[in-house]
């Protein structure tokens, strides 16, 4: 262990090794409980995968509910967020998280703005957030999620899409997603005097956003972006694993220094080290988007983004900037915990650079329960 954080270990080649492996991460963690709950709680944040092996049915969930009995306590928090609420009602049985999440139980883990102190948990929120009729939130999400087509088209792993198709599809679900607010806007505005101008003004900012997103210059982009990585990958090691062994703590600066000098400048000093050990500086959606560049850059891959179908590389696509937001999210807990070694790997090597506190404790199932 380096500066209170897990240093990179490789791959573990036998069930012996796994096992041993799960037991000092917990035994590690366990410790981090005892000094924590003197204080306060100790969160530990859920990534996706961990809710996602605990359902009935899958091979591994005996063994992931007996390593993380190990952990649970009276001094113990495992918590979800909203990232998690969108993922799950995006899936295709959503009631099998539900008792997941009361069976375990997982708290779900709310706040403002990244830089707000105040956090709250609550328990009992399952069933009427995950199993609810869409809303406009889970309206307004999936759009926003549209606009990752465009970078996604724009590093050349998307295929051959027309920029004008492509544009074509995201202001449909923006459409969607005005046409949800639609009813609810209608009650609030009902009984104002102004309710014809206030319906004018917002038609006109519907408009302008359809128009701003048509007009992206989304052949030019791709062009510009598509060179950039090249340039970036003809400095990167061309052996993936030696890229790999970069020690955590000097990952993302090793990835800096194979950007071109202006890139470089500019990443330094949008995202400086440690940018993220104070509470009042902390911007929502920084950490992530660091953590989404440095995907997009190769630092982690999954060839899922570029092969298959144009839907499945999206989903896919998606599913890594999912990824992302929840280790943003899981910065303000104790630990985070995945069955992930892409997100263990980006989390780890992110918190070293960023001067985020949280440990991230990477569970290694046997394959045969995958």
């Amino acid at each position: 262990m380096r500066g209170g954080r897990f240093s990179y270990v490789a791959p573990r080649k036998n069930e012996t090794d796994t096992v041993l492996w799960n037991y000092l991460c917990l035994r590690f963690l366990n410790r981090l409980v005892s000094v924590a709950a003197s204080r306060n709680p100790f969160i530990v944040y859920f990534d996706q995968n961990i809710l996602s092996h605990l359902r009935e049915g899958k091979r591994a969930r005996d063994e992931l509910r007996r390593l993380l009995d190990k952990l649970s306590g009276d001094d113990t928090l495992f918590v979800y967020s909203m990232t998690h609420v969108h993922e799950i009602r995006d899936s295709s049985q959503p009631e099998s998280f539900v008792r997941v999440i009361e069976e375990t139980p997982v708290y779900l883990m709310e706040f403002q703005q990244a830089s707000d102190r105040r956090t709250a948990f609550s328990l009992g929120r399952a069933h009427e957030l995950l199993l609810s009729p869409e809303d406009s939130v889970h309206h307004a999400s999936r759009a926003i999620e549209e606009i990752l087509k465009v970078v996604h088209s724009s590093s050349g792993w998307l295929g051959d899409v027309e920029a004008q198709v492509l544009l074509g599809e995201i202001v449909t679900n923006w459409d969607a997603y005005w046409n949800s607010l639609q009813s609810d806007f209608d009650v609030e505005i009902s009984g104002m005097k102004n309710s014809a101008e206030v319906r004018h003004l917002v038609e006109a900012a519907r408009r302008a956003i359809t128009e701003s997103i048509r007009a992206l210059p989304l052949q030019e982009d791709r062009a510009e972006l598509t060179a950039a990585l090249a340039r970036l990958r003809e400095r990167l090691p061309k052996n993936p694993a030696q890229l790999d062994e970069v020690p955590d703590e000097s990952a993302v600066p090793f990835v800096f220094s194979c950007l071109d000098d202006r890139d470089q400048e500019g990443m330094r000093a949008h995202y400086p080290q440690g940018f993220w050990n104070r509470w009042e500086t902390r911007e929502t959606g920084k950490l992530a988007g660091l953590a989404f560049g440095l995907f997009v850059c190769g630092f982690v891959r999954d060839r899922r983004v570029k092969s298959g179908t144009n839907e499945r590389r999206y989903k896919h696509f998606r599913g890594q900037y999912r990824d992302c937001i929840h280790i943003e999210n899981a910065a303000r807990c104790g630990a985070f915990v995945t069955c992930d070694n892409r997100a263990a790997r980006l989390a780890r090597s992110l918190y070293a650079y960023a001067g985020v506190n949280t440990k991230v404790l990477e569970l290694t199932l046997p394959k045969c329960l995958l």
